[in-house]
């Protein structure tokens, strides 16, 4: 699913914000949709719509997939793909780029500032855009370059 360019462009949203947006991209703002949003938005870490839908057993699961759709096309959460699992959905804050540990799983959030002066090199050299945020970012974490770490197995 492509993220509009208005979503791509935002930055912090806070709640307030965030309820009108969602007004203005779809119009009724139910209780349903404002439960989801409220947790979204006090949600420290991202978030699978099964997590959601296990959250949330009073709201139905088409309720949930259809509320994450209008909320990442208002540009008030994101979604990403870690690796091989399902998305993950994070209310926005600083725009970032998740990078994906291919040992232990962990996750490291860098903000897209650092992925600048790639991104340039791929444009003007390439002719090649990069798309940041959607899927992570292959990487080995401190700890485990420290602990000599294997690359995991090919899967199959």
């Amino acid at each position: 699913m492509a993220i509009p360019e208005a979503a791509q462009r935002s930055e912090a949203v806070g709640l307030d914000e965030a309820l009108q947006r969602v007004r203005a991209h779809g119009g009724r703002l139910t209780a349903a949709k404002r439960t989801l949003l409220v947790g979204l938005h006090d949600e420290p870490d991202r978030i699978t719509a099964a997590d959601l839908v296990e959250r949330h057993p009073g709201i139905d699961p088409a309720t949930i997939y259809r509320a994450l759709h209008q909320f990442e096309s208002a540009g008030v959460i994101e979604h990403a793909h870690l690796g091989h699992g399902p998305a993950v959905y994070r209310w926005v804050r600083e725009r970032s780029v998740p990078a994906v540990c291919e040992v232990c799983g962990g996750v490291t959030d860098l903000p897209r500032r650092e992925l600048h002066g790639l991104a340039q090199r791929l444009r003007e050299g390439y002719g090649l855009e990069l798309a940041l945020g959607h899927f992570a970012l292959t990487v080995r974490c401190a700890r485990c370059l420290d602990d000599g770490a294997r690359r995991p197995a090919a899967r199959g």
